[in-house]
This record gives C-alpha cells, sequence and structure tokens, in this order.
C-alpha cells in the first residue's frame, strides 16, 4: 500500500494557489491508496483554512494544519530574510517532528506549483545515503559562485522536495542547519533554497527535470536555452532531458516570469497561465479575481523585447542583463 505524504508551506495570500495545487494533486493521484497533506500555514485566514479542508475531504483524504507558532519563533531569533514579505517558506523545516515517526518520505510541493501525474515513484525512490532529491534550478548560475561553489556543482531548486526523514532524523540535520545558519545566513540571498544546496552539498540526489518543469523552460526550446545558459560539467540537464521534462512533466513549477506569476492579471505572458487557469477552474477558488498585475518599467520593457525579438536573442539579453557581474570563481567564503 502507497502512503503519499505531501507538506504544503505558505501564508494566506498564497493560500488559495496552494489550494489549486492541491486540487492538481488529488486529481493527478487517484490511483493512490493514501494521501496525508501537512500544511504548514502562517495566519491563514479562516475563510481559506475550511476550504483547504473540504477540499480534502472531498476526495477523502486526510489533511492536517501543523502548529507553526515555535517554528515562527526560531525564524524569527535567527532573523531570517522574508519571500514576498512573509517567513513562511522557512517553516517546513521546523515542523518534522509533527511528522509520525513511521513516515520516513514526505514531498514538500510550493504553493505555485501544479501535479500533472502520479507520485507514486517519488514515495519509493531510494535515497540511501541522501537527505533529501530535487531538480537542479534553472536560473541560479550566480547562486553558486556566492556559496563558493565550482562551475561543476550543481546548485537544487526548492520548489519540490523529496525529503528522507529517516536520515534528516538519524543525523540530527535541523541541527546542522541551525549552526549553518548562525555562521552563514548573509550569504543566503535566496534564503531557505541557499541554505539547502549550502548545508546539503553532495547530500541532494538529482531528480529528473519532469518533476519540477520550471516555468521559464516552458517559454524556450532546451537548445535555445541551453545556448544561453552555459552550466558546466555534469552540473545542469541534457537537452534530451530537458525535452523529455517538456514532453510529460508531472510537477510544473512556475515561478515569475517577466515579472508575472500566472494568476496576475494584466499583460501577462507566463507560458502556464492557461494551464493555471483551467486547474483554478475545477478548484474551490475558481471565483477568485486576477491579482494586480505589477507594474513598472523594466517589466513592460522586457515583456516588449520578448514579443519582438526572437526567442534565443531575447534570452541572451535577458541573461547579460540579470547576471552583469557573474563572477568567473568561486567568491571566498567562512568555512563551512
Amino acid at each position: 500500500m502507497t502512503h503519499l505524504r505531501v507538506l504544503y508551506g505558505c501564508d494566506d495570500n498564497y493560500a488559495p494557489y496552494a489550494g489549486v495545487s492541491m486540487t492538481s494533486l488529488f486529481e493527478s493521484n487517484r490511483d493512490l491508496d493514501e494521501i496525508t497533506v501537512y500544511f504548514a500555514g502562517a495566519d491563514i485566514a479562516p475563510a481559506n483554512a475550511e476550504k483547504l479542508e473540504q477540499l480534502a475531504r472531498s476526495y477523502g483524504r486526510a489533511f492536517h494544519f501543523l502548529d507553526c507558532r515555535s517554528a515562527m519563533r526560531r525564524a524569527e531569533e535567527y532573523r531570517l530574510g522574508v519571500w514576498n514579505n512573509s517567513l513562511a517558506t522557512w517553516l517546513r523545516f521546523f515542523v518534522f517532528d509533527q511528522i509520525p515517526e513511521e513516515a520516513d518520505r514526505l514531498i514538500w510541493l510550493d504553493s505555485d506549483t501544479l501535479v500533472l501525474d502520479s507520485l507514486r515513484s517519488l514515495c519509493g525512490m531510494p535515497l540511501e545515503g541522501f537527505a533529501l532529491a530535487a531538480a537542479c534550478d534553472s536560473m541560479c548560475l550566480r547562486a553558486r559562485y556566492e556559496l563558493g561553489f565550482s562551475e561543476e556543482d550543481p546548485y537544487f531548486n526548492a520548489g519540490v522536495l523529496v525529503f528522507n526523514l529517516a536520515c534528516w532524523r538519524q543525523e540530527n540535520i535541523e541541527a546542522r542547519m541551525m549552526d549553518f545558519l548562525g555562521r552563514r545566513a548573509a550569504l543566503y540571498a535566496r534564503n531557505d533554497q541557499d541554505l539547502l544546496n549550502d548545508c546539503l552539498k553532495g547530500r541532494i540526489a538529482r531528480l529528473h527535470p519532469r518533476w519540477n518543469c520550471q516555468g521559464t523552460l516552458m517559454a524556450y526550446r532546451p537548445r535555445d536555452y541551453l545556448a544561453v545558459y552555459r552550466w558546466k560539467g555534469g552540473s545542469y540537464y541534457d537537452e534530451a532531458e530537458l525535452e523529455q521534462a517538456l514532453a510529460r512533466p508531472a510537477v510544473v513549477h512556475f515561478f515569475r516570469f517577466l515579472g508575472d506569476y500566472p494568476w496576475q492579471a494584466g499583460d501577462n505572458l507566463h507560458p502556464a497561465k492557461p494551464l493555471y487557469e483551467a486547474w483554478k477552474a475545477r478548484s474551490p477558488w475558481r471565483g477568485l479575481p486576477a491579482a494586480p498585475r505589477r507594474n513598472g518599467t523594466l517589466f513592460a520593457a522586457e515583456k516588449l523585447l520578448y514579443r519582438l525579438l526572437p526567442r534565443r536573442l531575447f534570452l541572451r539579453l535577458f541573461f547579460l542583463a540579470h547576471n552583469r557581474g557573474l563572477p568567473k570563481r568561486p567568491m571566498p567564503q567562512p568555512p563551512r
């Protein structure tokens, strides 16, 4: 019998998007015997909380809000960086003591994801010697150098994670992470994602990109993307792997694209917007108005160029604009 355990976490602003993601999770995993969703919420409004719970009940699945008061105190104590004006992204690391001891796998899904295929194979994937599994990040070249990584070192995205809870408990990885935060938190421009890569370097198994098909990749042909973002050695995927991910994505992870998430109004060119709208229409949040668009000269200019230029040329200009001063070698670091 397969028991899928999934962890979400967000504040109330992102609760509807987590709910759309949960809808896709339940629909795409009807084949599984048991699904339990744990939710690390920060100030979730009663209306959204009830919708989340009712959504799980409507599919006959278990749902548990986790007590995040202690986790929030830890995040504040370490003065951790916010993401979208919230500390919610950090809470997942401080709630594992509320997951049953018999659970040896826990899958984290960001709120800006859609599940399009069964997650059954992730429940039993071998993780001996690894603390978790993740997919490589599609954009963060700079992050590797800032953390002191070499060009050959992979850098992983934190949007879809498969935690090896047995390893997490046996090695007391939470305490190790607290040690890294105490010594190296100033390096973590990308917050919890940088912490995971830094603290667990060499202990992260690589997922196929179909398990975290990132929105950026949906806008470009893999050949064009790889011609501009020149990852070294085996630190990223090859063209065939990216083609496979786009042909049969299991989890789509939106990211912002040209300033927008797919749920924002206005001149929104996000490649996953039609997919998001289709799943939103199947969720309890089908009547939710679109979020305000992001205004600004930079976003407007990027969108205009995206429309006018060949994709590879636009991507090259985007790369140059967002990677000015990219280091040529790892930056000096305090001891790991």
